[in-house]
């Protein structure tokens, strides 16, 4: 009954506040009203993210969190795991009320879903085409679209905060995706550098810090109905600031400059691979913990 009730206000939460988006979203079409639909739409947008975050408070849940705290009013990087849709709730828990609603690197095919459609253009979302190198043989014009496209739309607006949450995985984790990666991760298939290195590139002169987040849900299936019904027991999560090395924090220009940030990558997602296989078995990734 609990379940079937937070789905319907999550539901209805979600279609006004698509609704309320798509309704400020002409404002953009007009220069002199563009920031102002922005800010509207943030507004709404981290209205609807309060509501989320209260949702989740009456689901039966315990949150284990370790590791540094995010000031909510800043402007970050934060790269995470991907295991399921909930991992996006998981990290406004992280961030806490609040915080301005924070903006995922999408795939293209999701423009053709309506209302998210919108919404992600109205927010500024960078929406990635991911040309394969044929496309980019026969239409070499390509080959810096995404790249372009992304720094246009983080670049915007850089007076607001501004929260980019890269999934470096670049899609959701499961055996046969980690099987058909060649990972050489026991949880994680490998990272791609292009977003991490878009975003470094885009928020540098603004950006308050890179956090990298951590997710582990011990024996739990995962979905957003099992979270919804309270299925999801635990949920582990480890937040670390990361210090960019000197030179990676814009486009590579160079292979060694590549290779230096593609290094430090798997630095990163080795550490967090070992977090994961600790976590999983219950136990926190430090000693500093808070649920």
């Amino acid at each position: 009954m609990f379940s079937i009730l937070r789905l319907f206000l999550l539901a209805v939460a979600t279609f006004l506040g698509g609704l309320l988006i798509t309704l400020v979203s002409p404002l953009k079409l007009f220069p002199p009203t563009q920031a102002l639909s922005y800010r509207l739409a943030v507004r709404i947008a981290g209205i609807w993210g309060d509501l989320m975050r209260w949702l989740l408070t009456t689901i039966p849940m315990e949150y284990v969190i370790t590791g540094d705290k995010i000031n909510s009013k800043g402007t970050y990087l934060i790269l995470a795991n991907h295991q399921s849709w909930i991992d996006i709730m998981m990290v406004m828990v992280v961030l806490g009320k609040g915080t301005t609603l924070p903006r995922f690197f999408m795939k293209w095919e999701l423009i053709y879903v309506p209302v998210i459609n919108i919404c992600a253009w109205t927010l500024n979302f960078p929406i990635m085409r991911r040309f394969t190198q044929e496309d980019v043989k026969d239409r070499p014009g390509l080959k810096n679209r995404d790249f372009n496209h992304a720094h246009d739309v983080l670049s915007r607006n850089p007076d607001q905060a501004c929260v980019v949450v890269n999934y470096a995985e670049g899609t959701r984790f499961t055996p046969e995706k980690h099987k058909k990666n060649r990972s050489p991760y026991q949880h994680l298939l490998k990272p791609k550098v292009g977003g991490p290195q878009l975003a470094l590139d885009c928020l540098r002169d603004r950006l308050d810090g890179v956090f990298d987040i951590t997710l582990a849900y011990p024996g739990a299936q995962l979905s957003v109905w099992h979270l919804l019904a309270g299925r999801i027991p635990k949920a582990m999560i480890h937040v670390e600031q990361i210090e960019v090395p000197n030179g990676l924090e814009k486009k590579p220009k160079t292979l060694a400059e590549l290779k230096a940030f593609r290094g430090w990558m798997n630095s990163i997602w080795a550490k967090k691979d070992a977090h994961i296989e600790r976590m999983l078995s219950g136990i926190p990734a430090d000693d500093h913990t808070s649920s």
